[in-house]
């Protein structure tokens, strides 16, 4: 058995591992990274198993609508891929780049089976619940008489719509756990703290009449902050204000998260329309906002469209504050540059940032601490580390190493079992 990194090594972003026996090989996730060129992945593979929707691990499945893949995921996470390849695809037609059409994000959707458990030749495959967003995925792969799991992107903490995952249910001592490690060096306050310090924020902006922006990421993360401040205006939490979302990929998305209420918390479930919002608006463009407001908008790195608008609109008034709900930022994120330089280039000008950044860290990934409970639940023979930065997949690996032989591979890197 041979296990290949092909994406997702000490970086995050462009998640693919494939693990090929005697007798079949399979993909775990097939991503890709939107702010670089498309990797060039492999596809001769039995069968692809998606973790979860968000594209850097499952946005490079184009590439196969022309192979009679066999792909393998939970039916919401079938559905908003297939939203979000509809949404790359025209985003890459509108610059010129006529590689893929719709026809294509079809084919992917119509090869998908919507199955917990599979048998290939040789080997079996079960997926269970990883918490992270809604639909995630943790991947057993039993095959030659070894066991390897792949966690994908997971937590162990609840959120207010989601339950995390329960590790008591996976399999103990697998030959390989292959983890994500987004934050193998970081820990956080509990989450209630969290929100708590979420909710003071608003309102302190709120005081000053001041605009918030809150960008974020059209799957999950929208519907999770849209909920989440609607619950807090309806029962007094929050003052009234004008609360918008800006994102018609996250309100297409929002019916699939009516259509699949079971996978969420037994509050959600209860709501006949736990997604219809009375306190949140979506809007279509920027210009409409009545200010002053709250707007939840994509992108969640703050690259392009309305989190991008309001950030150089809104950055030079002190009254304003964004707030970031994600703990990692890519280097290049203009939200990244305006929090530590406090500077943002538009159109060649410098604007001088004067809002109020707060970054409080909301993220369904695992901290060190969850990722160490995990690791130390499963007690695997080896570990490998994917999906963080070295730096944090190091701190990880120091703090595991008397629990489990951690290695952190390196992009193409094979491992032989």
């Amino acid at each position: 058995m041979k296990i290949e990194v092909l994406g997702g090594a000490r970086e995050v972003g462009g998640s693919c591992i494939s693990v090929q026996t005697d007798d079949c090989k399979i993909a775990l996730d097939y991503g890709t990274k939107l702010d670089e060129e498309a990797p060039k992945l492999p596809r001769n593979f039995d069968a692809v198993i998606i973790s979860h929707a968000h594209l850097d691990h499952s946005g490079s499945l184009l590439n196969l609508s022309d192979n009679n893949p066999v792909i393998v995921g939970s039916k919401i996470t079938r559905d908003v891929t297939n939203e979000l390849l509809h949404d790359m695809i025209k985003i890459q037609n509108e610059e010129g780049n006529f590689q893929f059409y719709d026809e294509d994000a079809a084919k992917i959707s119509e090869a998908w089976l919507t199955r917990n458990n599979i048998a290939l030749p040789g080997m079996t495959i079960q997926l269970q619940s990883a918490g992270h967003v809604a639909g995630a995925k943790i991947t057993t792969i039993e095959a030659e008489n070894k066991k390897i799991v792949y966690t994908g992107d997971f937590c162990l903490h609840d959120t207010e719509i989601l339950e995390g995952c329960n590790p008591e249910t996976l399999p103990r001592e697998p030959d390989v756990l292959i983890s994500e490690c987004t934050y193998g060096g970081k820990t956080r306050p509990p989450r209630k703290q969290l929100i708590n310090h979420f909710y003071k924020q608003v309102s302190k902006t709120i005081e000053r009449k001041g605009n918030i922006l809150i960008p974020t990421f059209a799957f999950h993360r929208t519907q999770e902050m849209a909920r989440r401040i609607d619950q807090a205006m309806e029962n007094g939490t929050l003052p009234r204000y004008n609360v918008y979302t800006i994102s018609n990929l996250a309100h297409r998305i929002n019916r699939y998260f009516q259509e699949n209420k079971r996978l969420f918390t037994q509050e959600v479930q209860k709501q006949e329309h736990p997604f219809n919002y009375r306190h949140v608006k979506h809007l279509n463009r920027t210009r409409q906002i009545r200010e002053p407001a709250i707007v939840i908008a994509t992108s969640g790195f703050g690259h392009a469209g309305a989190s991008l608008r309001l950030l150089t609109q809104w950055a030079e008034d002190p009254h304003n504050s964004v707030i970031l709900t994600s703990g990692f930022l890519p280097d290049d994120s203009p939200l990244k540059q305006a929090k530590e330089n406090r500077t943002l280039k538009d159109n060649g000008e410098t604007i001088t940032v004067q809002a109020e950044i707060e970054q409080i860290e909301l993220s369904g990934h695992a901290d060190q601490n969850e990722l160490i409970e995990f690791i130390n639940n499963l007690k695997p023979k080896k570990t490998i580390l994917v999906h963080g930065e070295l730096d944090q997949a190091q701190a990880l690996q120091e703090k595991i190493s008397e629990i489990t032989d951690a290695y952190i591979p390196e992009k193409g890197e094979t491992i032989n079992l």
